[in-house]
């Protein structure tokens, strides 16, 4: 028992392909909702299209179909695991545009104390959480519970 109970502390409970699994279908979901509803709906696009002009980002009306796209499209494939390296390249590609853009002018509005402050900050951001989620699809690809794991014996 004591072995088991320092095993589960020292190693983790185990079952990481499921929560593997759960954590590439919910970053999958989130872009695909939030690209969808920059896509359909007129006042989402608006904000977004605002916060585009506020950081300066060009070709706005390219881009405003553009990015919700590769949110929704992208959203897709790291949801289902089609083609998952390199949708999680695509949406990391527009989250660490978006930290740069707006991200990092949100932290200069914060007043940090310090420059650990500044880091604890720039972490803070959910652009940068997301940026090290897809890293793990773009290293590890989709698992075996996605439809690369059935495509792959064809390849």
């Amino acid at each position: 028992m004591l072995r088991t109970v320092s095993n589960i502390l020292l190693n983790g409970a185990g079952s990481t392909v499921l929560v593997y699994l759960a954590v590439r279908v919910a970053t999958g979901v989130f872009f695909v909702f939030s690209g969808y509803h920059k896509l359909t709906n007129a006042e989402r696009r608006a904000i977004f299209v605002g916060t585009l002009q506020s950081c300066g980002i060009p070709f706005i009306p390219v881009m405003q179909w553009f990015v919700p796209g590769v949110e929704f499209l992208g959203g897709l494939g790291v949801a289902f695991g089609f083609l998952t390296p390199l949708a999680a390249l695509g949406l990391a590609v527009i989250c660490l545009t978006a930290a740069c853009a707006d991200g990092m002018r949100r932290v200069r509005t914060w007043g940090a104390i310090d420059k650990a402050d500044v880091i604890d900050d720039v972490l803070y951001l959910p652009e940068v959480l997301y940026i090290f989620l897809l890293a793990l699809f773009i290293a590890n690809g989709a698992g075996p519970f996605s439809l690369d794991a059935i495509l792959i014996p064809f390849l």
